[in-house]
């Protein structure tokens, strides 16, 4: 893309990829499949992408980016973004099943495994001013290292979209609900807008973009 001009069958060629990439993964992936979930011709792939590598790179950093952005808009607290990542039982979306399979792909991919790094950057920075927020009041010691906080966060979100993945159930009686939310109590509590409490939390579904 030139500039600030947005091009649309670019963006439209990056979600297919994606939804293909969440489908197949990265080895079944082929220009045949995005061209066709597209509705474009691979000719609208090689005037915008040198090789499928630099489609499926720009589809896992682009797409995996903006779900990391919209999880970090649509929380005030530090609390929220754990919330998010660690009580959700529905099934995977295409963009977390993306995440997951970019995670695969990445052990022997160096250009996925940079898209994921691209992402959790991104992350990082504009997860930064709810960190500084949480340290000043308190609901975060200031010496915990922010880095290794938003790694906490990522590393339980993840674990989590595992499980999901695999259709493993959390476990019987609400124990895991209980204890996020011990976790989450030294956090700071989460939006009340959200409908989250801590008897319901665990239960509850939230969308993203």
């Amino acid at each position: 893309m030139e500039g600030s001009v947005r091009d649309p069958l670019r963006e439209r060629l990056l979600d297919a990829a994606a939804r293909v990439f969440a489908q197949k993964g990265y080895d079944g992936t082929r220009i045949l499949d995005v061209v066709a979930e597209a509705g474009l011709s691979t000719g609208a792939v090689y005037g915008r992408f040198g090789s499928k590598n630099d489609l499926l790179r720009e589809a896992v950093s682009s797409r995996s980016a903006s779900r990391a952005s919209g999880e970090v808009d649509r929380a005030s607290k530090v609390a929220d973004l754990l919330l998010r990542g660690a009580l959700r039982s529905d099934p995977l979306s295409d963009g977390e099943a993306m995440q997951l399979e970019a995670f695969v792909a990445a052990r022997r991919e160096p250009e996925v495994a940079e898209a994921l790094a691209d992402a959790e950057r991104i992350f990082r920075r504009r997860a930064e001013p709810l960190l500084e927020a949480a340290s000043r009041d308190g609901t975060v010691a200031p010496d915990i290292d922010a880095d290794a906080f938003v790694y906490f966060i990522r590393t339980v979100g993840l674990g989590l979209m595992l499980q999901r993945g695999a259709g493993l159930p959390a476990p019987a009686g609400g124990g895991w609900e209980d204890l996020i939310a011990r976790i989450v109590a030294d956090f700071g509590r989460p939006n009340s807008h959200d409908d989250l409490t801590y008897s319901t939390m665990g239960r509850s579904t939230m969308g993203e973009p």
